[in-house]
């Protein structure tokens, strides 16, 4: 919780140390299908079928979108990572502009 206080107040984050390996630094585009008020979510993307990638606030990229704006629906660009224990991650998450006129 702290941490999500200190983003609002327009802190820095602090990179969280764990096992996460950078399986490859491809980015690929996904979709936002769930964002939650607690600081994590979740992103799809045709580049890995099936499967739902979890993200947290910290790897929301300072120079895009807060947290508090991303919204279900938005599309993305990310780098997805492999935690042993949580499966696949995503990091380094940037919003990508609405093409919607």
């Amino acid at each position: 919780m702290t941490k999500i206080a200190d983003f609002l107040r327009g802190e820095e984050p602090t990179p969280d140390t764990d096992k996460t390996e950078v399986s490859e630094e491809k980015r690929i585009i996904g979709k936002v299908t769930k964002v939650d008020p607690k600081g994590w979510g979740f992103i799809s993307s045709k580049d890995i079928p099936f499967t739902r990638v979890f993200f947290h606030w910290t790897s929301l990229l300072q120079n895009t979108l807060n947290f508090t704006e991303l919204k279900k629906g938005m599309m993305v660009e990310f780098i997805p990572t492999k935690d042993e224990e949580k499966g696949t991650r995503a990091i380094k998450i940037k919003v990508l502009p609405s093409t919607d006129k």
